[in-house]
């Protein structure tokens, strides 16, 4: 008789707002036998009663003591505080998935990597949008040359909102649209220009445009806390036509519009628009189930460390660059 399959437990450090969305799918997982919640962890007492209560899981106020009892860690607390977690989880011999943006700096996140080359340990990054069934549907397009040959993006991640405490714009909604970038462009980028201001006060910037250099495209993000409404939207224009996706309602429209050299001069031709059927699903869920699958497996993330580095680069070449007032070439930052 075949031994049965050891389902990973799992203890999530930080229940605040996004955590407490890991502990809702958690359990979900949980309820179909991916995998075992250990308990959950936070530095805030009276959250960490309230959440625990509410949802009627197991709450650890001592760390280590949840560590010790967790295969698996989830970590969902503030950006600041990502390195100081993630290197005591993985100094502890545990698998885990941190957030974006893996940490504050490229020097700690690279600190992380020198623990993961030398372990067997997983290490995955929440880039969200890489599980958004919308963006595979995209991807698959662009391999298949739907749109011919790339001659940019255009991203708007866009929405009236609080203002985020533990990290800028940039490391906490334009990041989102820079890894899209990377992702469908299948590269990093050359160079990167950006603007960031603070327009609420001067702690944390809360509205951005950058502009990633990949040679013969480019991508260009524009994101802040003050347009109305809420938009997630990227547009990805082609040789041979254009893609619209709205990456919140999972929806694609295939343009097959383009321009045609003829007597000297471009004519456009207005083709038909496709709208496939996508069903929709949830990110976080499929992130989350991808996370045990590696954690079952031992297969590398989707969403590796390297991404994560890869993205942190793009973000403090573009912090530079906006203070600078000009464009910084990957490779040649400010040391």
């Amino acid at each position: 008789m075949k031994n049965s399959k050891k389902i990973p437990s799992i203890l999530l450090i930080g229940v605040g707002r996004w955590g407490e969305n890991h502990l809702r799918v958690l359990l979900k997982l949980q309820a179909k036998g991916f995998c075992r919640l250990a308990g959950i962890h936070d530095t805030n007492n009276d959250r960490l009663q309230s959440v625990g209560k509410e949802f009627g899981v197991k709450t650890f106020f001592n760390c280590d003591q949840g560590l010790e009892e967790a295969d698996a860690v989830v970590v969902a607390v503030p950006t600041y505080n990502h390195f100081a977690v993630a290197k005591k989880t993985l100094s502890a011999g545990k698998d885990i998935l941190v957030e974006k943006p893996l940490t504050k700096t490229v020097e700690e996140a690279k600190e992380l990597e020198k623990i993961i080359l030398t372990s067997p340990q997983i290490l995955m990054v929440g880039h969200l949008f890489r599980y958004n069934p919308s963006v595979d549907y995209v991807k698959k397009l662009l391999a298949d040359k739907e749109i011919g040959n790339i001659r940019f993006l255009r991203g708007h991640f866009l929405g009236f909102r609080f203002k985020e405490s533990d990290a800028g714009i940039l490391a906490t909604t334009a990041i989102h649209f820079i890894y899209l970038s990377n992702h469908l462009m299948g590269t990093t980028p050359k160079a990167v220009w950006a603007k960031t201001n603070y327009l609420l006060d001067q702690k944390l910037d809360d509205c951005s445009i950058i502009r990633l250099d990949y040679g013969s495209s480019f991508s260009l993000i524009e994101s802040d806390y003050f347009t109305p409404g809420k938009r997630r939207n990227f547009a990805i224009i082609g040789t041979q036509g254009a893609i619209l996706l709205d990456a919140l309602d999972q929806k694609v429209e295939l343009h097959q519009k383009k321009h045609i050299h003829t007597g000297g001069h471009f004519e456009a031709y207005n083709g038909s628009v496709l709208h496939p059927n996508i069903e929709f699903q949830e990110p976080l869920y499929l992130e989350l189930k991808h996370f045990l699958e590696c954690i079952e497996n031992r297969t590398e993330p989707l969403t590796g460390i390297k991404d994560g580095i890869a993205v942190l680069r793009i973000i403090e070449a573009a912090y530079q660059s906006s203070q600078s007032d000009r464009t910084v070439v990957l490779g040649e930052e400010r040391t």
